[in-house]
């Protein structure tokens, strides 16, 4: 698997939660003409760094943020308090940064040996080169994913690595619950 920066992480909750309660004090002022900053910079860093974390910010609860970056803390001071999610939302964040920058360094063309040879040599000056790297010898499932959805790519790979490594019965759906806090899957 892949060594989990909790700090990383922890920071990743604490901008959230920093976001969500200014969202939440500018939509509550009493003064609705009173001036802002714009959050749209700080989100656009977030998203950067940790694909999917917008959608975090828009649908987690205040008090699960709040949960994680405890538990994230936590975790940091003893590492036996390391839990799941943690090691796959690290995960999952470095396959959807790497399957982003591939993407994107591929720009619809079609891929071909050349090409191919052309991505390896690119990936020490691209942006996440070293999270690209993860799909080399995958780049036809991120050209062409299926439905055309490049996250349903990445779920599969986290539910393939997480599944070899840590539990056999590990499924996509348990992969996308564990990355994002859906039902009871919290710990």
């Amino acid at each position: 698997m892949c060594d989990v920066d909790l700090r990383g992480l922890c920071d990743k909750y604490e901008r959230i939660l920093a976001l969500r309660l200014a969202h939440d004090l500018a939509r509550d002022s009493r003064d609705a003409f009173a001036e802002s900053p714009s959050p749209q910079d700080a989100m656009r860093e977030l998203a950067r760094r940790f694909p999917g974390a917008l959608r975090e910010l828009d649908r987690l609860p205040v008090e699960v943020i709040r949960t994680r970056i405890d538990e994230l803390r936590s975790a940091q001071e003893n590492p036996m308090k390391r839990q799941a999610w943690m090691s796959a939302q690290a995960r999952f964040h470095a396959l959807a940064r790497g399957a982003l920058a591939a993407k994107q360094w591929l720009r619809g063309r079609p891929l071909s040996v050349d090409l191919k040879c052309a991505f390896l040599c690119a990936l020490d000056e691209m942006p996440s080169g070293n999270d690209a790297r993860i799909w080399a010898f995958e780049l036809e499932s991120l050209a062409s994913p299926p439905r055309g959805r490049l996250m349903d790519v990445v779920y599969a790979k986290l539910a393939s690595e997480l599944g070899t490594n840590a539990d056999p019965t590990v499924n996509l759906a348990l992969a996308r619950d564990l990355v994002f806090a859906r039902s009871s899957t919290w710990t």
